[in-house]
């Protein structure tokens, strides 16, 4: 890639595609899903795949057809999918938290109510022990309609290219203003060292994840924000604002591609991959994976040939980072997929026992033999070889970790890859990830079942257009304005009255607990002064 020859500007949204289903029929049941793509087209379909599929459908006791969603226009997808009623999926998986496009779908029973499933431990004993806290961002009116896919709290942060800041002599970043210097250092002082002015500091594509992470460093929180008793939706902060000039600025200044915009999320970690980009922002394994590449394909530090490529998994900027809802993603019933309580306990089963040790290690590791090992100890030691090659690429989409691997039963061999990501989750993003406070009341919001995916849209589009330089600050204005006028207003207000009446509840349990302790100190003085008075 050569900077001079690539194209600047900005392309419309791609229209929503679907790839082609799979299907495989026999007697058994058969559990129909949409599952977002997020392999170009390889997930289940490289060398060895049918013998992964085979292994689900016998272990499971069903058949699956699945409808792989292109997940540049995921979104449009579901929608598209959820007006298709004589085609709908039993199982949709969505990404992210929920937005109004489902919200508004299941205020219309487009959905079962999962309630009094996950409660039941012996049909399925893997779901029931789902965090109960997390699926009140599930939740819509009254009934639990998601089942999380469950992820690391602290899963975002800043990475990247250790050979390449040790050859520019650049320390580990603290600051924004030492992101800044990294990334120009990374675009314009030839890191790598070809004497090709070839390079952008930062990756990105239209995936936009990373304005959410470096956001919070500014202090401005994660999509709502606190403040003086109310929540708040960001974008309303002074230090929203403020990051999103950096951002202009960084944009302005050349440090990430013209034409991000226009790059297909399927591309995202290409870049560094392929010593285009230096610096990550994203989620922490995502990190790891590209330094797997590194060392899967034996390529070499710009500071010494002999070893290979790295990346600093480093985690916080300015002490925070953005966290994640506590899941990425979660998996919905539909009502028209499946027409029965037979059909709802069928594709329960089957995520079920999606998440048993045996499925975990399949959708995780792969084949034995072909893309890992069994030591002599019990732990996994993985072949390596091209990650987008494996035999089970795709097949974690349709796991929700539920409760995950038992401690005793981590199956990994760690490298020290994996040791550097633990340390950066347990030391690093944990402790300082910055929560979205309003997760559990937009689902009950009335205004955001119906609207909040136009409200969403304008925000993002906003943000967008005003880095790239498509609209000023009048415009940006203009758009927030255009927000509050379409439902933004009576979202604030539906989400504060909300929080308001669970922080009176909040403050009744208190009181009840403190008057119950007092009254049993009371109790208990009594009955020593009596057996004293004995």
């Amino acid at each position: 890639m050569n900077k001079k020859f690539v194209a600047a500007g900005m392309a419309a949204a791609m229209a929503a595609t679907m790839l082609p289903s799979m299907a495989f029929a026999d007697e058994k049941p058969t559990v129909t899903l949409l599952v977002p793509e997020y392999n170009a087209g390889k997930s289940l379909k490289n060398e060895g795949s049918d013998q992964v599929i085979q292994m689900v459908e016998d272990y499971t006791g069903f058949n699956f057809d699945i409808k792989w969603g292109d997940n540049g226009a995921y979104d449009q997808v579901i929608g598209t999918t959820l007006m298709d009623f004589d085609n709908m999926p039993m199982i949709i998986t969505c990404g992210g938290s929920m937005n109004g496009t489902i919200v508004s779908a299941a205020e219309e029973g487009a959905f079962w109510d999962l309630s009094e499933y996950l409660d039941d431990s012996e049909k399925f004993p893997n779901l029931s022990q789902v965090n109960k806290e997390t699926l009140k961002g599930l939740t819509v009116g009254g009934e639990v309609i998601g089942i999380p896919r469950v992820r690391e709290l602290g899963r975002y942060g800043f990475s990247y290219r250790q050979d390449w800041a040790d050859k520019l002599g650049l320390g580990t970043p603290e600051t924004i203003q030492d992101v800044y210097d990294m990334l120009y250092a990374f675009t314009y002082n030839d890191p790598d060292g070809n004497n090709v002015d070839d390079t952008y500091g930062m990756e990105m594509t239209k995936y936009t994840g990373p304005f959410d992470i470096v956001q919070t460093w500014f202090g401005c929180g994660n999509g709502w924000v606190e403040q003086d008793g109310q929540l708040v939706p960001v974008h309303q902060t002074a230090e929203y604002k403020e990051a999103i000039d950096w951002l202009k600025k960084v944009y302005d200044d050349g440090l990430m591609s013209p034409d991000w915009v226009t790059i297909d999320t399927s591309e995202w970690s290409n870049g560094c991959k392929k010593g285009q980009n230096g610096v990550y922002i994203d989620v922490m394994d995502g990190a790891r994976r590209i330094w797997d590449y590194f060392v899967n394909n034996e390529v070499p530090s710009v500071t010494n040939p002999d070893e290979f490529a790295s990346m600093n998994l480093l985690g916080p900027i300015n002490g925070k980072t953005l966290a994640t809802s506590g899941y990425n993603g979660y998996y919905l019933i539909t009502t028209d997929g499946a027409k029965t309580e037979e059909d709802v306990i069928n594709a329960l089963t089957f995520l079920d026992k999606l998440n048993d040790y045996d499925m975990l290690i399949l959708a995780d590791y792969g084949l034995e033999g072909v893309t890992y090992n069994w030591t002599e100890d019990g732990q996994i030691e993985t072949i390596e070889g091209e990650t987008s090659d494996r035999p089970n690429l795709g097949l974690n989409q349709m796991v929700a970790y539920i409760p995950g691997y038992p401690e005793d039963k981590k199956p990994l061999k760690p490298t020290e890859r994996d040791d550097a990501l633990t340390e950066c989750y347990e030391q690093r993003t944990r402790p300082v990830a910055v929560t979205n406070p309003a997760l559990a009341y937009l689902s009950g919001s009335e205004t955001y079942s119906k609207y909040g995916a136009d409200l969403d849209n304008i925000l993002s589009e906003a943000r967008t257009q005003y880095i790239c330089g498509v609209i000023d600050e009048q415009g940006l204005q203009d758009a927030w304005d255009d927000w509050a006028n379409k439902g933004g207003n009576d979202l604030i207000a539906e989400v504060n009255e909300a929080y308001a009446a669970d922080q009176e509840t909040a403050e009744a349990d208190e009181n009840t607990e403190a008057a119950t302790e007092e009254a049993a100190t009371e109790e208990a003085a009594t009955e020593e002064a009596s057996s004293q008075a004995e």
